[in-house]
């Protein structure tokens, strides 16, 4: 695949384009000009739209597919059709270009499937996972719908964001006492499933007290004229903060209860005959053949 984009994002004179020259290599504008956008995430084109779109002109000879990639579009190929005449009357000319719908929320750099999984369960647990839907009060973010008008919202938290406050989580349930090290994430994902679910929580538990950090050099209160503002955030988040630490702990407790601590009794370093044999708890004195044989 060429190029991909993202959900909500912008086409510019540098993503999807074309060139115009004449038979001399000097740029030229076309007589006629459009192109036709499919949808071909199931393997068959499937029209998206007009199936004539008039593409951006900013220079002799150069254009470009100026829309913005829909927020519900489907994830996967798509392909985009140039139909173009150089002079009045000449012949038609067509050129395909394909391109990929990729979601930003799973492309973080360095971030494999396990870690692509295990952020996407804690956006779904921080109610992150949809932002359009659930946040109603929220001031609009910078990404955009296919209307160009309307501004939408964005993520609270980033991916990177998510998968370090995964990371402080399993360090935490690493050294809780009985010690389990896991070497990274994807360790406890494997040998470990059942406590995916205590990962998160501790996980969500940091994510909220960032915001909660945040949020307090955000907060302010004044009164002018008679008219009051307050904006104090800082102590609900630590609130829902301390539910998840509750969670966390009660959890922890549990998965911790799981696992087995085998102690083995200590024994004398150095013995004196075969005496070593019967442990430190053998009696005292001189062990002799008769006295182990029973004369």
């Amino acid at each position: 695949m060429s190029v991909a984009f993202f959900k909500g994002q912008q086409l510019g004179p540098e993503d999807l384009h074309v060139f115009i020259e004449n038979s001399s290599g000097t740029p030229t504008n076309a007589a006629e000009i459009y192109y036709t956008l499919y949808d071909f995430t199931t393997g068959r084109e499937a029209l998206l739209g007009a199936p004539r779109r008039s593409p951006a002109n900013p220079e002799v000879g150069k254009y470009y597919v100026s829309v913005i990639i829909p927020l519900d579009a489907n994830i996967g190929k798509y392909r985009v059709r140039w139909v173009f005449r150089e002079t009045l009357g000449g012949p038609i000319h067509e050129a395909l270009q394909e391109f990929e719908v990729i979601d930003k929320s799973v492309v973080a750099p360095g971030m494999g499937d396990c870690e692509a999984d295990l952020v996407r369960r804690l956006r779904v647990l921080l109610r992150d996972s949809n932002p359009d839907r659930n946040y109603h009060f929220r001031p609009p973010a910078h990404e955009e719908t296919v209307s160009q008008y309307n501004r939408v919202f964005g993520y609270i938290w980033e991916d990177l964001e998510l998968r370090e406050f995964l990371e402080l989580s399993l360090d935490a349930i690493s050294a809780s006492p009985p010690r389990t090290p896991f070497q990274s994430l994807h360790a406890l994902y494997q040998s470990r499933p059942e406590w995916r679910t205590l990962l998160l929580t501790g996980a969500a538990n940091y994510a909220l007290l960032a915001l909660m950090t945040n949020w307090v050099a955000e907060e302010f209160d004044y009164s002018i004229g008679g008219v009051s503002l307050n904006l104090d955030k800082s102590s609900k988040y630590e609130a829902v903060a301390n539910n998840f630490k509750d969670l966390f702990e009660t959890q922890l407790e549990r998965a911790k209860a799981t696992v087995k601590i085998i102690k083995g009794l200590q024994q004398p370093r150095f013995g004196v005959g075969i005496r070593s044999s019967f442990g430190p708890y053998a009696g005292r004195g001189v062990l002799t053949p008769q006295k182990f044989v029973g004369f």
